[in-house]
């Protein structure tokens, strides 16, 4: 896949940053957090089309980039959950995080090259309690879950971070040495695009007669 056709594929970011200008009177504070992050995967997209095309490596922005993300989704999925029991375990896992991504990076000076360590790491993680916070809602189906947008975002964070982890594995082999690690560093961009469609579906449903959705499943449990 080109240069070009995966920064436009990436671009499709701008969808549901559309959808939440549009709707944002109506979407609850507790969903700030992936606004954010959506503004700031665009800059990330940008910065990389930029320092791509100056012929420089766009390692630092991804790990920046990844460091950011991890950060706020565990800040989202603690707000979804909405219970004082959970604030041990996300503060343990954020500066879990932190820590790793220090040593990767820092520690060990690896800004200006690709590694797949920390990415699989947190992924995993994100992956995890996604799934846990599915289950959690589906055992209280008081709702439509396809139009619940915790859901639909949950279930976009493990299709994407369950490929992200596919992707660093096949990076790290080389698309030069396996057909299929090739297939699916370059699917990747067709995911981002269908993933920010998720992402624009979720933000569709926020705000409606039922606002704040994760309230009806989470709050006190």
């Amino acid at each position: 896949m080109g240069v070009i056709i995966s920064f436009v594929l990436s671009e499709a970011i701008i969808i549901p940053i559309i959808m939440a200008l549009i709707r944002f009177k109506k979407i609850g504070k507790a969903y700030y957090p992936l606004l954010i992050l959506l503004l700031i995967g665009l800059l990330s997209e940008l910065a990389s089309f930029i320092c791509i095309n100056a012929h420089k490596s766009n390692a630092p922005v991804i790990k920046v980039f990844s460091l950011i993300e991890c950060c706020i989704i565990l800040y989202q999925l603690y707000l979804w959950r909405n219970s004082a029991r959970y604030i041990r375990l996300f503060t343990v896992l954020m500066v879990t995080c932190i820590v790793f991504w220090v040593v990767e990076v820092i520690v060990f000076k690896n800004l200006n090259t690709f590694s797949p360590y920390f990415r699989v790491f947190y992924a995993f993680i994100i992956v995890l309690l996604c799934i846990n916070q599915i289950n959690s809602m589906m055992f209280y189906q008081k709702v439509n879950l396809l139009k619940n947008p915790v859901f639909i975002i949950c279930l976009a964070f493990i299709i994407f971070f369950l490929y992200q982890i596919l992707y660093e594995a096949s990076y790290f082999i080389g698309s030069d040495e396996s057909a299929v690690a090739n297939k699916i560093i370059t699917g990747f961009g067709y995911l981002n695009f269908f993933i920010n469609l998720m992402y624009a579906a979720g933000i569709y449903f926020m705000g409606g007669s039922k606002d704040d959705l994760y309230s009806h499943y989470f709050n006190g449990k």
